[in-house]
C-alpha cells in the first residue's frame, strides 16, 4: 500500500477529531465546563494513553526511566504549561464560541510553536528559511487579527453573556466585556499550548531509549507523550479542581440526571486523544512530508472543521454577513500562513 494513503488518512482523522473535540463542551446540561474538562482529560491524558502504551510499547516505563530524571522533569514542566493552555482553551471558547476561539488559539499557537524551535536553532538556520518563516509569522498574526475583528463585529450585533464572566468577575456584565475577556483567554491559551512542542523535544529521549530496548519505530513514537501528558493533567487537575472546590460544582458528579453529561465528557476525552496520536503515526508514514505538508493538512483541516461545527451549532446565526465574510477571509489568511510556515520549516530542515 502507498504510505501516503494511511499517512494522510490518519492525519485527517486527527484533524477532524481536533476540530470537533470541544463540541461536547457545548452539549452538557448539568455539568459546568470544569466538570466536563477534568473528566474528559482524565481519559485523554491518563487512562487511554496508559492502556495504549501498555499494549503497543510494553517497555515504556523502562524507556522513561532510562531517559533520565532531568529530561523528564523538563518535559513535565512544559507539559504543565501546555495543560494550563488547555484550561484557558475551555474558558476562552466558552466565552467567545468554538469557531472564533479555535481560530484565534490555533493562530497564536502556530506563531509561538513555529518560532520557539526556530530560535533555539537560529544560528544553523539558512537565511532564506528565516525570511520565509518571518513572513509566515507576520501573515499568521494578520489572519488572527482579522478573525478577532470578525468576532467583534458579531458581538456588536448578537451579544451574549457567559458563566465564565460570572466565575471571574463575580457578576454578569456587558457582552462586549465578556467577549474581550474570552479573547484574552484564547490568546493566552495559544501561547501556553505551544509549550507542548518543547515538551516533546525534551522527551524525545524516551523514543531513543525505547528503540534501544527493541521497540518498533512506530511504537516508539508513543513514548514522549507520557511525561508531557503527566505534566499536562496535573495543571488541568489544579485549574479545574480549584474552580470546583470554590464553586462547589464537584457535587455535579454525584447529581442525578447527569449520565448524558458523563458520556459527553468521555467523548471529549476520546476525541482529544484521537487528535494527537493518529497525527504522530500519520507523520511517520509520510516521512519528511510529515513535518511539512502533513502539518499543514492537520492544522488547516482542524480549523475548517471547528468553524463548520461553530456554524452548525448556531454561533453565527444572527451575525451580520460582513462579519462572516471577514471570518472567512481571516481563515484563508491563516491557512496561507501555515503553508508558508511549513515551507520555511522544510527549508530549515
Amino acid at each position: 500500500m502507498n504510505p501516503l494513503i494511511p499517512g494522510f488518512g490518519l492525519i485527517f482523522l486527527a484533524a477532524v477529531s481536533g476540530g470537533v473535540f470541544a463540541v461536547p463542551l457545548k452539549m452538557r446540561r448539568r455539568y459546568t465546563w470544569e466538570n466536563t474538562w477534568l473528566l474528559g482529560f482524565l481519559f485523554a491524558l491518563i487512562i487511554i494513553p496508559l492502556i495504549t502504551v501498555n499494549v503497543f510499547l510494553p517497555m515504556w516505563f523502562a524507556a522513561v526511566r532510562a531517559a533520565g530524571i532531568k529530561a523528564m522533569i523538563i518535559a513535565m514542566v512544559f507539559g504543565f504549561l501546555w495543560g494550563w493552555g488547555s484550561v484557558t482553551f475551555a474558558i476562552g471558547i466558552t466565552c467567545i464560541g468554538l469557531s472564533l476561539g479555535y481560530a484565534v488559539i490555533m493562530g497564536i499557537n502556530t506563531v509561538v510553536g513555529s518560532t520557539i524551535p526556530m530560535i533555539r536553532r537560529w544560528g544553523r538556520v539558512p537565511g532564506d528559511a528565516k525570511l520565509v518563516v518571518l513572513l509566515g509569522l507576520l501573515i499568521c498574526l494578520i489572519g488572527t487579527a482579522i478573525c478577532g475583528k470578525a468576532g467583534v463585529m458579531r458581538e456588536r450585533v448578537a451579544g451574549s453573556t457567559s458563566e465564565v464572566d460570572a466565575l471571574f468577575s463575580g457578576q454578569r456584565s456587558m457582552a462586549m466585556r465578556v467577549f474581550i475577556i474570552g479573547l484574552l483567554w484564547c490568546v493566552l491559551s495559544g501561547v501556553l499550548s505551544a509549550c507542548v512542542n518543547l515538551g516533546f523535544d525534551f522527551a524525545n529521549r524516551v523514543s531513543k531509549e525505547a528503540l534501544r530496548l527493541g521497540a518498533h519505530p512506530l511504537s516508539a513514537t508513543l513514548g514522549p507523550w507520557i511525561p508531557v501528558y503527566w505534566g499536562g493533567f496535573l495543571a488541568i487537575l489544579i485549574g479545574t479542581g480549584s474552580v470546583m472546590i470554590r464553586q462547589r460544582t464537584w457535587k455535579n458528579y454525584l447529581a442525578p440526571g447527569t449520565a448524558s453529561d458523563f458520556g459527553f465528557a468521555i467523548i471529549l476525552g476520546c476525541l482529544n486523544f484521537l487528535a494527537q496520536i493518529p497525527y504522530g503515526i500519520g507523520a511517520y508514514y509520510l516521512g519528511r512530508l510529515g513535518t511539512t505538508v502533513g502539518w499543514v493538512v492537520n492544522i488547516a483541516s482542524s480549523l475548517l472543521v471547528a468553524n463548520a461545527f461553530g456554524f452548525l451549532t448556531g454561533e453565527w446565526k444572527v451575525a451580520p454577513k460582513s462579519s462572516i465574510k471577514m471570518l472567512y477571509g481571516g481563515l484563508a489568511v491563516l491557512v496561507l500562513s501555515m503553508i508558508i510556515l511549513a515551507s520555511g520549516n522544510s527549508l530549515a530542515a
